[in-house]
Formats: structure tokens, C-alpha cells, sequence
């Protein structure tokens, strides 16, 4: 900014669109008005100013600039703040901090809408916040429509962009003719290229790497001891992927960590295990939760976690206005908030177009004798739960798991990997088996499997501490 402009920005005083802040001692209130000024038309803080315009400076630092960043980095979604530091005769500087209206309104600082009214900032009221948020919902379409840089045809998975086609085809909802296509003709058919690039619902769906670029696209998955997240983990992950690898990891972790309910059929010996809770009533929920869920918002991600009692999904991004938690449970219309995104679950017949999802789940669970799942709106999203069965819930995590574990020992890739070492080879140390493994594993985690597998009746040890050696138990 030059001298003239700043010159004459500091004379029209304090309004709708400036700010003067003393010295960053008040840095707080200054990016509180920044998060007022992104929800309005934009404007200008300036640090170094008192309040009848009188310019004092600030001295800086690398501390000072340290300390700007840390608190602008609490700005959801994330922006991009012009700062500029002009120097002054006084061996000081003015540090301007600019602005325009933000594009995902409403911004938060801290976890707290603010909102800017003449030359006043003040706590956005919980309705306004409310409405933007559905404003911003209805232009999310727009997010996955644009074209992104940096991405080419070959930065995608042709082989889940051809498995789309081929399911598409079988389900009757892609003509046979696109088996001929190559992948570029067959991205244009779904619209997810523009004149030869690449859309971003092309990304969310079919990336090869995901992560740094769009770090939405992650799925949190936790197994809690307990009813709550004070509990310990059992286990714990983040996975950065595209929608159906997304997908994918989701149903391993959901058959590594579910209760197993068992009982025996009449007139027969052999026992049938069955999940706790309907996979098919999950994973409906799982790809309600990609396909509306707020792309927009960069620092959000859907979060999967298991308790002792219940599964609850999360997904950022709000129910849209037309819609409320009770319509969910009846006869209601499909509003997809990612229309592109949605069109190709739906035609590798993952979903349908009737809006019946919610009602399916709930019929599911109904089927399996099991509460309907609770639908619930908090943090800006909406989230949905499944309760387990009283008999189960009273198990404890370890009971569970032990249980799985010594039905289907494949279903446990590292301990089986284990297990197979220790097969071929008569006695391992912990060293060795760390050395032999094909991943990284740590001491501890390698310490906790070793544990698991002896307390379950598949190996044993000999030797104390560093001279203890592993082997398998016969029978």
C-alpha cells in the first residue's frame, strides 16, 4: 500500500471496513475484527495506530511475526491474510493486515463467529451463523465444479475409474457404450473434466495422492475404551484418501473393531458370528457422509468412532434448510450438497436419487432387531449413531476383540503377519521379528501384539527380558 492511499485510509477513521489497534498487545481483538471483516465485505487492520489515528509504530520481531501467524492460523476455513510491515521514522513499523470479503463464509476465530457493524465487532448470534452456514452449503456445488492445478489424468486411479464404468454398466445406469471409452471420454461423460482439466470432485473421488493438497479428504477412525472419548484408544488412525479407498479402510477397521454377536442355528453345531450392527446400515451412513458432506472447509474430515456402547459417524457440513432431523425419518426429497459426486455413487449403484437413505438405515436396523440410529446436528455437521445391542454393550473392548481374534485371525493383517514369522522360524527375538516385519512397527505396538497373540493360546515365550524368544504353540 502506498504512502498516499495509507495517508488517506488513516484520515477516513475507523468504519464498517478499518480498524486501528494500538500495538499487537491487542492482536486478539484484531484478528477477531479480521473474522468480522471476512463474514462482511472485507477491510483493513492496522497495528501501530491509537484510536484518534495518531501513528506510534511497533517494534517487530521474530517473535511478533510468530505470534501473528499462530493466532491468524485460527481462522476457519483457512484464508489468506495480506500482511504487509511499513517502515516508519521512528525505527517502528505499522503492520497493516488486509482483507477482501471471504468466499466459504462464515469464518470462524478461535471456534467463535464474529461479525462487523459499523466500526464495531462483536459475537456473531448463533442464527446468522446458522444461515450462512446454509448459504455456504447451497454454493458448495460450485467448490467441486472448479478446476484445480497441479492434477492430469494420470494423477488419477484409472483402475477405480474403470471398475466405476463397469459397475455402472451392470447396475444399467451407464450405457454399454462407455466400455469402449477411454478414461478421458469417460470423465467428460461424468462431468468431472472441463477443455482437458481436472475438476476437484474429480480429485475427491479417483486422486492417486490426496494429501497435501486437499486434506479434507480424510476419514478419522478411533476404537475408544469406554463410552467416551476419555477412554483410551484401542486403536487409531488417519487416513488421507479418495472416496472409495475411503470407503475401503473404513470397512476394514469396522470388521476389525465391531462385536461379534454368535449364536447357533437350530439343528446345527456350527456357530454363526455376525457383526454388532448392520454393515449395511454403516455404509450407507459412511457414503451419505462423502457425499454431503462441506468440501469446502479444508480443516474438517469425516470421523468414525467406536465405543463400547454405540458407533457414531461424523461429517462437517449442516442438514440444507428444506430439510430438518425428523423429515430424515420420513418420505423427504434428495438434496445432494456434491451433485457431481453424488451422480457417480449413484451410478455405480451405491446410492439411489429418492432421498431413501436415512430411511434405509433405519429400516435395517429394524430388520436386525436394534434401535433406530439417532440423527443429530452439532459443530456445524451432522452426525448419526448406532447403539448396540444392551448384552453386547456390557462387553468389555478386550472380551470383543479377543473373541474376533481367536475366530479370524486373518482379519488381523499384522498379528497374522506375525504369527506366519514365527511359523516358518523356530524361536525370535522381539529384535528379530521388528527386522523380519515388511512395515515400520514400534517396540511398544510390536510388545502389545506379541501380548494379544500369547494371551490368545497362539504363541508363548522363553527367556527373560532380552534373552526371551518367541516361538508358536503347537495344536
Amino acid at each position: 500500500m502506498d504512502s498516499n492511499l495509507l495517508s488517506n485510509l488513516i484520515k477516513s477513521g475507523e468504519s464498517d471496513i478499518l480498524e486501528f489497534k494500538k500495538s499487537t498487545s491487542q492482536l486478539k481483538e484484531a484478528v477477531m475484527t479480521l473474522c468480522g471483516f471476512l463474514n462482511h465485505q472485507g477491510g483493513s487492520v492496522l497495528i501501530g495506530i491509537n484510536n484518534n489515528g495518531q501513528i506510534l509504530g511497533q517494534e517487530i520481531s521474530d517473535n511478533t511475526r510468530q505470534e501473528i501467524a499462530r493466532e491468524l492460523s485460527k481462522v476457519e476455513p483457512p484464508v489468506n491474510i495480506n500482511i504487509q510491515y511499513k517502515p516508519l521514522p521512528n525505527n517502528k513499523y505499522l503492520i497493516i493486515m488486509q482483507t477482501p470479503a471471504g468466499a466459504h463464509a462464515p469464518y470462524v476465530y478461535d471456534g467463535r463467529p464474529f461479525q462487523r457493524m459499523q466500526s464495531t465487532t462483536s459475537k456473531m448470534p448463533q442464527h446468522r451463523y446458522e444461515q450462512m452456514l446454509v448459504k455456504r452449503g447451497q454454493l458448495n456445488h460450485v467448490w467441486e465444479e472448479a478446476v484445480v492445478g497441479g492434477y492430469s489424468i494420470t494423477s488419477l486411479d484409472q483402475e477405480e475409474i474403470l471398475r466405476t464404468v463397469t459397475e455402472g454398466v451392470r447396475e444399467n445406469r451407464i450405457p454399454a457404450s462407455a466400455l469402449k471409452e477411454n478414461v478421458e471420454e469417460v470423465l467428460q461423460r461424468m462431468g468431472l473434466i472441463w477443455q482437458g482439466q481436472i475438476k476437484r470432485a474429480a480429485i475427491v473421488l479417483f486422486a492417486k495422492e490426496i494429501f497435501p493438497a486437499f486434506p479434507q479428504c480424510m476419514i478419522k477412525m478411533a476404537r475408544f475404551q469406554g463410552t467416551n472419548k476419555l477412554g483410551d484408544f484401542i486403536d487409531n488412525q488417519h487416513i488421507y484418501a479418495n472416496a472409495f479407498k475411503i470407503l475401503s479402510e473404513a470397512d476394514i477397521f469396522l470388521r476389525r473393531h465391531l462385536p461379534i454377536a454368535s449364536n447357533f442355528s437350530p439343528n446345527q453345531l456350527k456357530r454363526t458370528d455376525i457383526p454388532a450392527l448392520p454393515v449395511l446400515a454403516i455404509r450407507e451412513a459412511l457414503i451419505n457422509a462423502i457425499c454431503h458432506r462441506d468440501y469446502a472447509n479444508r480443516s474438517a474430515s469425516i470421523s468414525l468412532a467406536i465405543y463400547d456402547d454405540r458407533l457414531e459417524l461424523w461429517n462437517n457440513g449442516s442438514l440444507p434448510h428444506e430439510l430438518n432431523i425428523e423429515a430424515l425419518k420420513n418420505r423427504h426429497d434428495s438434496l445432494p450438497r456434491n451433485k457431481l459426486i453424488s451422480k457417480v455413487f449413484h451410478a455405480r449403484g451405491y446410492i439411489e436419487t429418492w432421498g431413501t437413505g436415512t430411511n434405509k438405515m433405519i429400516e435395517v436396523c429394524h430388520q436386525a432387531n436394534l434401535p433406530e440410529p439417532d440423527f443429530e446436528e452439532y459443530s456445524g455437521g451432522f452426525a448419526v449413531q448406532f447403539r448396540f445391542q444392551k448384552s453386547l454393550a456390557t462387553k468389555t473392548p478386550a472380551t470383543n476383540q479377543e473373541e474376533q481374534i481367536s475366530n479370524n485371525l486373518a482379519a488381523y493383517p499384522r498379528l497374522e503377519r506375525i504369527f506366519t514369522l514365527l511359523e516358518e522360524q523356530k524361536g525370535l527375538s522381539a529384535t528379530e521379528i521388528r527386522i523380519l516385519l515388511s512395515e515400520p512397527l514400534a517396540e511398544r505396538t510390536l510388545r502389545k501384539d506379541l501380548a494379544t497373540l500369547k494371551k490368545m493360546g497362539f504363541i508363548n515365550s522363553k527367556g527373560q527380558a532380552r534373552a526371551k524368544r518367541w516361538y508358536r504353540v503347537k495344536n
